[in-house]
């Protein structure tokens, strides 16, 4: 028969074991990140990657993917508390930053303007911009800031010209208007550019091929995320990351296809190769935000907002944790020479 320490003692180990269980259950707890994702576009790729072939889950993270209609909507959420982190254009955050949001761009998910000015066939050149109607998508937002860059490079302003600028909702609308002959030109993106082209209509300047520095969507957190979730905020780097080599690994083609053909809601992997070859057009295989295109961002909102304008492009960006992995020589070992 069992004495009364010798059973004190052995509820005692039980209850310890016990305890042990539940610290390692909540250990092992994956941590949850809300992740607001402004357009439904192929250069979050690498995101779409991370999350469909469980890299996040290999790091531990509960990530969400939660899509918004807009770079402004995005950001406030951001803001609000609502979202630990926005995959937004920085022409949205860097009014918000000048207000006196704490916020950081730490990756960069597109470091060039994937937009493309295409006029209607009867405009050849961009002195026919004169006097004529150039749709955007919202006001604020990437391809808006992208058509006052264009406008600038081909010698226009928007004032003197009398060019109008419109609102005219996403890529499907704007070429819609276009053919309606509601627009005389828009900036469009890839795939669409490449559609148009086709039917006829003027691809007036590619601000890609120009080569004009444009930070065009990045991850973007509060400075307090960086700083009291370091742990996993640099997971979630190295997720993203290894969805970067995943999604520029040639013997992943057809997986990658098939993630962006469920992700844009396309009927198959087939229709989704122009897509796919926008995404590695667009992607860089080290992400760093870049300083000079977040320059080009302030010089343009800034315009519009004096706030802005005062800001420097050096302290609204850490790379700490895309730095640390470089040094540990993290994307050698996901790129393997490919």
């Amino acid at each position: 028969m069992l004495t009364k320490w010798r059973r004190i003692e052995i509820v005692a180990f039980l209850s310890a074991l016990v305890t042990a269980g539940s610290l390692q259950a909540q250990t092992a707890r994956p941590q949850q990140v809300r992740i607001a994702v402004s357009t439904a576009t192929p250069h979050n790729t690498p995101l779409w990657v991370a999350r469909d072939k469980k890299i996040f889950d290999k790091y531990g993270l509960d990530v969400q993917l939660i899509f918004v209609s807009g770079g402004t909507l995005a950001t406030q959420m951001l803001a609000a508390g609502e979202i630990q982190i926005a995959a937004a254009a920085p022409a949205s955050l860097v009014s918000l930053i000048a207000g006196g949001e704490k916020i950081v761009l730490f990756l960069g998910i597109s470091n060039t303007s994937p937009f493309t000015l295409v006029g209607q066939p009867n405009i050849k050149k961009g002195a026919d911009l004169k006097g004529k109607r150039l749709g955007t998508a919202r006001f604020g937002g990437s391809s808006h800031t992208s058509a006052l860059i264009a406008l600038e490079h081909l010698g226009l302003n928007l004032k003197r010209d009398n060019v109008i600028l419109l609102q005219t909702g996403l890529d499907p609308e704007r070429m819609a208007a276009l053919e309606a002959k509601a627009l005389d030109a828009a900036m469009l993106q890839r795939v669409a550019t490449k559609v148009m082209v086709g039917k006829g209509y003027t691809p007036l300047l590619n601000l890609s091929r120009a080569k004009i520095p444009y930070q065009n969507t990045v991850l973007a957190a509060k400075r307090d995320f960086v700083s009291s979730r370091s742990k996993v905020g640099e997971s979630l780097t190295r997720a993203i990351v290894e969805g970067y080599a995943y999604t520029f690994n040639r013997e992943n083609k057809q997986a990658v296809k098939e993630v962006i053909a469920r992700n844009l809601r396309l009927r198959s992997a087939d229709e989704a190769e122009d897509f796919y070859l926008e995404a590695l057009e667009e992607l860089d295989r080290k992400p760093y935000p870049t300083v000079e295109g977040t320059k080009t961002v302030i010089k343009y909102v800034g315009e519009r907002n004096p706030k802005v304008a005062s800001l420097r492009a050096e302290e609204l960006i850490d790379s700490s944790w895309l730095k640390n992995l470089e040094s540990e020589g993290f994307f050698d070992r996901v790129y393997g020479g490919k």
